[in-house]
């Protein structure tokens, strides 16, 4: 085993397509169809489609995910695909990493775990969103710069007023982070393709989001959203009282 990682070494092709495959194999693993199958006895997924709170709109989303589990099957199975999904980039991104020295080639492996999470390619390349597999990549990578960028994607949530903000935002705070941290182009370039991955992935439902902001009449608050994205009532309550935003808000209609 030894002797094949140290001729994987001074290789850097076979190296290369090692630690893509490495990562993609695992990552094209669908614990959420998996899941689906244990407890439906189906191999067939449909999207979800949920009503819009004080609307008659819908929101959809055909994204096999851990979102659609919680949504279909309940938050524990939810949260049981997702800490799955964790695992199957920790577990080869961390073997990489700790066999395989010298240059950070555990990189491309959290990458293509990623990808493969996303387009993997036993279901027509239709996956998930990638968040789960983004966040079992930086625990490995650089697990206390999650708790950093989190904090301050919390004040900015709280200065913005969004829920959203405060859910997302850290995984572009993680680029500076990175880039702050490791002063190296090639975690940079990871976190960069990460986001690339992540927000393309959203485009439909961040497009659709935005479509529903302008609908007329249609008024929703950051509990609202704070509820339908899984991340409970209380904080989207707690910004649409006391956030700045929304402070500065009340103010205005005081005037």
């Amino acid at each position: 085993m030894i002797d094949f990682f140290n001729y994987l070494e001074v290789n850097n092709w076979l190296l290369v397509i090692f630690c893509c495959l490495a990562g993609y194999l695992p990552g094209s693993v669908s614990f959420a169809r998996l899941i689906n199958f244990s407890i439906t006895r189906t191999t067939r997924m449909e999207g979800w489609a949920e009503p819009v709170p004080h609307s008659e709109e819908v929101f959809e989303s055909d994204l096999v995910s851990a979102t659609l589990i919680a949504k279909k099957l309940g938050p524990r199975y939810g949260c049981a695909t997702s800490l799955l999904d964790m695992m199957k980039v920790i577990v080869p991104t961390l073997l990489v990493k700790l066999l395989i020295s010298g240059q950070p080639w555990f990189l491309l492996t959290a990458l293509f775990g990623i990808i493969g999470h996303n387009y993997p390619v036993w279901y027509r390349f239709k996956g998930g969103r990638g968040e789960s597999p983004i966040l079992g990549a930086l625990l490995v990578i650089n697990w206390f710069g999650i708790f950093i960028v989190n904090i301050a994607g919390a004040i900015l949530g709280f200065i913005f007023g969004s829920v959203l903000v405060m859910r997302w935002s850290g995984y572009i705070l993680m680029i500076l982070w990175y880039w702050i941290y490791f002063k190296d182009w090639r975690f940079v370039g990871f976190m960069i393709l990460a986001n690339l991955i992540f927000w393309v992935s959203m485009r439909r439902d961040l497009a659709r989001f935005l479509e529903l902001k302008k609908v007329k009449g249609l008024t929703f608050t950051e509990e609202d959203v704070s509820e339908f994205i899984f991340m409970g009532k209380k904080p989207g309550r707690f910004l649409d009282q006391y956030s700045l935003y929304s402070s500065f808000k009340k103010m205005n209609s005081r005037k």
